[in-house]
């Protein structure tokens, strides 16, 4: 026990503080004797206002010495077994409590647990006895530092704590308590903490912390907005109260207001501070020592609900951060969130917050990072969105007063707040800055100084800069927040009204001209802020395009308040002419001037924060600057709408879409424009509006005229938006525009020559009637303009009467050649320039390359409209020689006729350059250097081809795909487009389109340009690769098919179904081999002799064609369904509509086991051909074997049928060369199923075509024929269907059946029989004796080829 009291406590000061307390110590109060036995209760005593202490009950009383025990430090036995009792009934004398009481005090160490335990029962039998004076007086000293400090409480707390206990249990009924308990509180929580901020006395505790609480109603609840009660570190709690649960009594007690007197409140308020107060200057001082600071932390904690408290804690804070981090970092966050919790903010807190933002901290990194994460929390209350206001004005004008040293951390706290608004943190930042440039024009008033050396801007250049890249997305809100109405600009209206009649010194600006150029360059340090930002290169195409949204709001915005009163918004005073706006006067050179430095962003040295700047980096400024910014349509609208004189603002369009064609040369979407409105807004900037007189402005209206020069300067500027523009401006105004036309033509020709040079005495229009109807048109805009001026003159009194009606002459004429017809619709002709609007655009297209942009248009193809019908037209010769980079815009098509023609003419190339002059020898050197760039650029398209991978854009092969559409296209005899028939074509009656001599041309050409790796199959095959999904493969199929129908040449041949057999599909596998397989079966079906010079002269190729066909059947295995069922086929393939109509819909084949197979009658036929050539090894697992020879289960004898009953040789319509494809596979098939099913489904006529000619046949296959001729015949019996036999064919089918009949051929007797008794045949015919020799099984086909 003597350890455990030892010593005083590491934490705590030798001596406490001394708080007001009484003189009386604790041995006087143990000799005074206790009173008789009553009750008295507390009643509080009128105070003075301010009153210097809050002892109210302690004062009152005075013990008696009666009360005096002889021994405190032993209990008598009759006060001992008062206290062991369970249970009262009535209460015990209360000189024994006093007496109980005293003995604790004396032995607070080691305290009886008897005295203990019946203390807590008693208090809780008869709480009355508790609150009896002398009890309570001798309970609260018991918490005093005289007491606590001399038994070390802090570390023995036992006693202390059961004191808290009954006076708790005592006093729950009390609504108002003792003042003296705040007094014991404040004195233990500024000294030494022994109970204040236990788990003991937390319920005590809370209900003494109720004094400081507000006059808030919302304060008046039972639970707390905050925890004030912040336990301590743990200490030793005694060992008898180890055993004894102090919670079992105090639990149930309440927490709610005690002091509820506003007179008590504001006594205890007073003395509370005045006691808080007097330690602040010690415990911010270099003597100030943790234990002392921590202490008056924590009871300005409790104390924190009054924002007296918080304003003084707020005047330590900066001190507390640096010293006692910790402690002081607790504090700040219980006052922030108490400063938000309140529904406004007082002043005080203004006060507190504003201290708050101008700490410096001393270069503590620490400790800012530390408030800035405290405040970002916090400011989520009620009044966060109040105090992040109060907090942005606070700093905005801290940093706008030149007199104030500027504070490190401002724009750190400053982005903060604005990331901590709710809504358009970019807006609120605008606002900002708008009410600061008002504040600064309003001051400036007659000021000469340039704008971006204004005060107000620069500083505003250092917030901006600040923001970094968080400036990248706000910009258009900044941008919106300084334009948007707000109450600064009414301040603004009415400074302007009250100095208006002042006089402005030369060079100087009045305040709205001043406002309107330092807002305008404020948004100008906006929108090159984000260069500023975007470090690399790569980043300033992000950087002006994101700014582009703002830049052309901003445009909009200029618009809106320069028409604020409408048209007339103008006026005319002694200082020039002024715009009205909605917030004064602004001469209309000053409005120019703003646009101006909006749109171009010049100079770039503005941006510069001062001469001696280090975050200037003037070369990145100069990128962005140097190429303006992207054109937006909205921003060019609203510039064409804008109130400044037409001449002005076409010169600043025109420089606006000048720096958006060259910024274009590097961004293709730096100039889009679709709306045809802006040329139509365009040309009315040409209109004569020049003149005060009404009624000639009305009669120039009635008469639309436009100054000659700004129509032509329109048409330059139209032109440079139809180029960066080729998909929709262009469009229209090449259809609608003939003028504009006209100039675009010539971009795109390189040739500056009216009329352009694609037109030609044979063109339509001729180039003769062109330059007639252009001159007309100039005659009749002079007759216009002298009729107008005429009567011009007449209105206005200067057409004397002596001249009565005599036309204006031109040499009398002031507007003759100055003026012209406002016309530049359909009905206006092309036009012919003046050869300085010709030099003017020759510059710009050299500069911008607008032809090349026009040219390299594929859709529409403008290049291709001018070429028309005629690719190889002698001007685009002219044009590769001139502009060797136009190749990289010329469509596929015209260099592919560029270069057929450069084959063509160079085997005459030796002889003719014999006799050629030196400068025709020069010009056709040109020429062949023009075709080998042709050359080299038509192997660059098929070698970017050869290296693509699939995935890639399709776009990126189009150039290649019309490679081919060229060459194949003229190499098909037949019209490609529409498609021949093809049973036409096996009959060789369709007309060819291109001459035998062009198709030998694109073979030599195609020849000459396919060579090695690059063959044409094998591109092609790769091209439709990485094609999928444009119809490529279908287009390139239909050509292939064409030419082959009709080609002779079995290289040509071989080379097409080379690409055929490669077509494997890609991304559209299926419909790809299902495609090809479609494409050969339809040829070779037709052209039996190239099937047949197949399978005996080109082993491998039939070989691989056996393959194509295994590998088709082998998918459509997984295509089979169980007809069993009844569901239905589905055709997976996605082939075109096209092909479909041409190839006949899919058929089924009922398989046997109950499966259906779904395919097209002509692979079925090509299948059929490949079995019939005997060497041909079939797979025994796969559809390729069960098609033909798997017999049906019904009809073992039946060949295999469609699933309709058909024939599985069925065609409708049915194919010419049926008879002789059927004769093919029996003459040359020896499998009986093979045969069944050539024959199946044939009548008596096509039996009898095919019996007369199936000569040479193996014996049991005649037998085959001959039993399906003799079905046929039965068959037409039954039907009475007349057949006529012609003498010739009889003869020679009687002559084969005889034959065949002779060699014990059953099926051949009975047919002969049935032949002779059907049609009346003369039997009398002799049978042949020598068999067909093998050799003429197949024909020589190259004899058949060659002639």
């Amino acid at each position: 026990m003597g350890s455990t009291s030892a010593g005083a406590s590491n934490s705590a000061p030798s001596t406490p503080p001394r708080v007001k307390t009484e003189e009386s110590t604790l041995k006087s109060a143990l000799k005074k004797a206790p009173s008789q036995a009553t009750t008295p209760t507390y009643q509080h005593q009128p105070q003075q206002a301010r009153p210097k202490t809050l002892w109210a009950l302690t004062r009152s009383i005075k013990l008696d010495p009666e009360t005096t025990v002889v021994n405190p430090r032993q209990v008598e036995e009759e006060v001992r077994n008062t206290f062991i009792q369970t249970s009262w009934q009535e209460p015990p004398p209360i000189q024994h409590i006093k007496a109980a009481i005293q003995y604790l005090k004396f032995n607070a160490l080691k305290p009886d647990p008897v005295i203990t335990s019946g203390l807590l029962r008693l208090s809780a039998a008869f709480p009355e006895l508790i609150r009896d004076t002398s009890i309570s007086v001798i309970l609260i000293t018991m918490l005093r530092p005289e007491f606590t400090h001399t038994f070390k409480i802090r570390t023995n707390g036992a006693v202390a704590y059961l004191a808290c206990a009954l006076l708790h249990i005592g006093w729950d009924e009390i609504e108002d308590w003792p003042t003296d308990f705040v007094m014991a509180y404040l004195e233990d929580a500024l000294g030494e903490r022994s109970w204040c901020a236990h788990v003991d006395t937390q319920s005590f505790v809370s209900n003494v912390l109720t004094a400081f609480w507000t006059d808030d109603p919302s304060d008046d609840s039972a639970e707390e907005k905050f925890d004030p009660v912040r336990l301590d570190e743990k200490v030793n709690t005694a060992a008898v109260l180890g055993t004894i649960d102090l919670g079992q009594y105090t639990t149930s007690l309440t927490l709610r207001k005690r002091y509820k007197d506003q007179e008590t409140r504001s006594n205890i308020k007073y003395i509370t501070m005045q006691t808080m107060w007097e330690q602040v200057s010690t415990n911010t001082s270099s003597s100030a020592v943790d234990a002392t600071v921590r202490s008056l932390i924590k009871v300005m904690m409790a104390t924190s609900r009054w924002s007296e408290v918080r304003r003084k804690a707020m005047t330590c804070m900066e001190f507390w951060l640096g010293n006692f981090m910790k402690h002081a970092k607790t504090l700040l966050r219980l006052i922030l969130r108490q400063m938000c919790a309140q529904d406004t903010l007082l002043q005080e807190d203004l006060e507190s917050w504003t201290m708050l933002l101008d700490f410096r901290y001393k270069g503590r990194n620490h400790q800012i990072e530390a408030v800035k994460e405290e405040i970002r929390n916090a400011l989520q209350g009620a009044t966060g969105q109040e105090m992040i206001r109060a907090g942005l004005t606070h700093i905005v004008n801290t940093e706008m007063n030149p007199n104030e040293f500027k504070n490190p951390h401002h724009l750190d706290l400053m982005e903060q707040f604005l990331l901590s608004l709710q809504d358009s943190p970019g807006i609120e930042f605008g606002q900002l800055i708008q009410g600061c440039v008002v504040d600064a024009a309003l001051h400036m008033l007659g000021s000469t100084v340039s704008p971006p050396l204004a005060p107000v801007v620069l500083v505003a250049k250092r917030w901006i800069r600040h923001l970094g890249k968080r400036i990248m997305g706000w910009n258009k809100d900044i941008v919106f927040g300084l334009l948007k109405e707000s109450p600064h600009l009414s301040k603004l209206v009415q400074k302007q009204e009250q100095h208006q009649h002042l006089h402005i010194p030369p060079g100087g600006r009045n305040i709205p001209t001043m406002w309107l150029q330092m807002l305008t360059e404020v948004v100008c340090n906006v929108l090159m802020a984000i260069a500023i930002e975007a470090r690399e290169v790569e980043d300033i195409k992000v950087c002006k395009f994101q700014i582009g949204e703002a830049h052309a709001y901003t445009l909009c915005w200029f618009q809106s308040i320069s028409v604020f009163n409408g048209a007339g918004s103008t006026f005319n005073s002694g200082d020039g002419e002024f715009c009205v706006m909605p917030f004064g006067p602004v001469p209309i050179e000053g409005l120019r001037i703003c646009i101006a430095r909006l749109l171009f962003l010049d100079p770039p040295s503005s941006y510069a924060m001062d001469t001696t700047s280090q975050e200037f980096d003037a070369g990145l400024i100069h990128k962005v600057a140097e190429h303006g910014l992207p054109l937006m349509e909205t921003g060019l609208m609203a510039l064409l709408d804008t109130n400044l004189p037409h001449k002005v603002l076409l010169l600043l369009v025109h420089d606006y879409v000048t720096k958006a064609a060259e910024l274009s040369r590097f961004y293709h979407d730096a100039c889009i424009v679709k709306n045809p409105d802006v040329v139509v807004k365009m040309f009315n900037l040409t209109r004569f509006t020049e003149t005060t007189n009404s009624q000639v402005l009305k009669l120039a209206t009635d008469v639309p005229l436009a100054w000659t020069r700004s129509f032509w300067a329109s048409c330059v500027i139209i032109v440079m938006l139809a180029a960066c523009n080729p998909r929709i401006l262009a469009l229209v105004v090449w259809d609608s525009m003939p003028v504009i036309r006209a100039l675009m033509e010539m971009c795109i020709s390189q040739h500056y020559t009216f009329p352009p040079p694609n037109y030609s005495s044979h063109s339509d229009p001729s180039s003769e009637r062109l330059l007639r109807l252009a001159i007309l048109a100039d005659q009749a805009d002079t007759d216009c303009v002298l009729a107008w001026e005429k009567e011009m003159m007449v209105l206005q009194g200067q057409w004397s009467e002596a001249r009565g009606d005599n036309p204006l002459k031109v040499e009398e004429s002031e507007y003759a050649g100055w003026l012209m017809r406002l016309d530049y619709g359909p009905s206006q002709p092309a036009r012919n320039p003046s050869t300085e609007i010709v030099q003017q655009l020759r510059g710009l297209n050299d500069r911008y390359g607008l032809g090349m942009k026009l040219a390299a248009s594929r859709e529409p193809d403008y290049l291709s409209r001018m070429v028309g019908t005629h690719d190889d037209a002698p001007w685009v010769d002219r044009l590769l020689r001139e502009v060797p980079e136009i190749m990289n815009a010329l469509p596929a098509s015209t260099l592919c006729a560029r270069y057929c023609r450069s084959i063509k003419s160079s085997a005459n190339a030796e002889t003719e350059n014999a006799i050629l002059s030196a400068k025709a020898k020069a010009i056709a050197a040109e020429v062949r250097l023009a075709d080998a760039n042709v050359k080299k650029k038509l192997l660059g398209y098929l070698e970017t081809a050869m290296q693509g991978r699939p995935g890639e854009p399709t776009q990126k092969f189009q150039q290649v795909r019309g490679i081919f559409e060229y060459f194949l296209v003229r190499l098909s005899p037949g019209d490609s487009t529409t498609g021949s028939s093809l049973g036409s074509t096996a009959a060789g009656s369709s007309a060819p389109v291109n001459s035998v001599g062009s198709i030998e041309e694109t073979k030599m050409a195609m020849s000459a340009l396919f060579q090695g790796e690059l063959r044409w199959p094998v591109v092609l095959a790769q091209t439709v690769a990485l094609s999928p999904k444009t119809g490529f493969l279908w287009n390139a199929l239909q050509w292939i098919k064409t030419f082959i129908m009709f080609e002779n040449d079995v290289q040509w041949i071989g080379a097409c179904l080379d690409f055929l057999l490669k077509v494997e599909g890609g991304p559209e596998d299926e419909s790809a081999l299902e495609q090809s397989m479609l494409t050969i079966a339809s040829v070779l079906t037709r052209r039996l002799m190239v099937f047949d010079w197949l399978a005996s002269e080109r082993k491998l190729v039939f070989q691989r064609l056996v393959d194509r066909v295994q590998s088709y059947f082998a998918r459509q295995d997984s295509e089979m369904e169980d007809a069993s069922l009844g569901s239905k086929s589905v055709d997976r393939g996605t082939s075109s509509a096209a092909l479909r109509a041409l190839a006949g819909s899919k058929v089924q084949v009922e398989m046997s086991g109950g499966v259906v197979l779904n395919t097209y009658s002509e692979i079925l036929r090509l299948a059929l051909l490949v079995m019939s050539v005997s060497d041909v090894t079939k797979q025994g697992a796969s559809s390729w074997s069960r098609l033909f020879q798997d017999a049906n289960q019904i009809h073992p004898d039946q060949p295999k049928r469609l699933q309709n009953g058909s024939a599985l040789l069925y065609c409708n319509p049915p194919l010419s060369n049926d008879i002789q494809f059927r004769l093919r596979i029996v003459q040359g098939s020896k499998d009986p199923e093979v045969i069944k099913v050539a024959l199946d489904g044939m009548n008596l006529v096509q039996m009898i075509e095919l019996s007369k000619d199936a000569f040479g046949l193996d014996h049991q296959v005649a037998q085959l024929v001959h039993a399906a001729l003799l079905a046929a015949l039965e068959n037409e019996a039954s039907q009475a269907v007349p057949v006529h036999l012609e003498a010739s064919t009889g003869r020679q089918l009687m002559v084969l059946l005889k034959y065949y009949a002779d060699q014990n051929g059953v099926a051949s007797m009975m047919a002969f029989e049935a032949v002779k008794t059907r049609f009346g045949v003369n039997a009398d015919v002799v049978s042949p004796i020598a068999r067909r020799p093998h050799s003429a099984l197949l024909p020589d086909f190259f004899q058949l080829a060659s002639a």
